[in-house]
């Protein structure tokens, strides 16, 4: 399998608001190849696509609960990669903490895979794992790895993140695209930007003279409310602000 680029997709489950009413399911894949891996959403791999063929890509995060990440094994690094929303900066914050996995005896069957349980404290939160010791490869989804078997399921203790393995693909021709790159920044460095960004949203697009335009669902030109637009989009940011590094969450206020 290690000859091969790898491709395995997952269904990612999350609860970005605090009510434990704002869940959402989408498809991440885990692409491998030559000793590196990227977990991106299938979205984030299109617009990866794109970016490779075209230069360009597309898509606008509206919030800051992003997971995507890469690994670069044979340098032992990890990075989680952020978009800042409507601005679209990339960032890379290297992920840092150990993971302390603690094995248990528990065995059951996932996604038709024998599975073993493991557990560990990640991001504020602590984690219940299972992996399949017959796909040895250390890796799983986001920034978890390091077990002796690939990652089938993984699952925070608030359940407010799951990640299942839907299927993998072993195919020599699997698409790796580059993954999206940016500025290095520390977590705390991060939370800082999301709580500048949350007090004024819009200040660098308005700063760079970017005309902005708003429309309705029919292309029709509305008026521009600065300050409404800034009071909704805080709203947004408010109500998703529950993310997996809950150690690091910022203070919207």
């Amino acid at each position: 399998m290690f000859s091969q680029n790898l491709s395995f997709a997952y269904e990612v489950t999350t609860n970005s608001g605090q009510d434990k009413k704002s869940i959402k399911k989408e498809n991440y894949f885990l692409d491998i190849a030559e000793g590196k891996s990227v977990f991106r959403s299938e979205n984030d791999k299109y617009y990866d696509s794109l970016r490779a063929k075209t230069g360009r890509g597309l898509g606008t995060p509206l919030n800051f609960n992003q997971l995507y990440s890469r690994k670069d094994k044979l340098k032992g690094e990890i990075y989680k990669t952020v978009t800042v929303p409507l601005i679209l900066n990339t960032y890379d914050i290297l992920i840092d903490e150990k993971l302390d996995w603690k094995l248990l005896n528990d065995s059951a069957t996932i996604s038709n895979l024998k599975c073993q349980k493991a557990i560990v404290t990640y991001g504020g939160r602590m984690w219940e794992a299972w992996f399949a010791k017959n796909i040895v490869i250390q890796d799983g989804p986001y920034i978890f790895h390091g077990l002796p078997g690939l990652i089938v399921q993984i699952i925070d203790s608030s359940n407010d993140f799951k990640f299942s393995l839907i299927y993998y693909e072993r195919e020599k021709n699997i698409a790796f695209f580059p993954p999206k790159k940016g500025k290095f920044l520390s977590f705390s460095q991060f939370k800082l930007l999301e709580e500048n960004f949350y007090h004024h949203p819009f200040a660098e697009l308005e700063s760079s003279g970017m005309k902005m335009v708003l429309a309705d669902e029919k292309g029709n030109k509305l008026s521009w409310d600065s300050r409404a637009m800034s009071q909704s989009m805080q709203k947004t940011l408010r109500e998703n602000n529950n993310p997996i590094e809950l150690n690091y969450r910022p203070d919207f206020k």
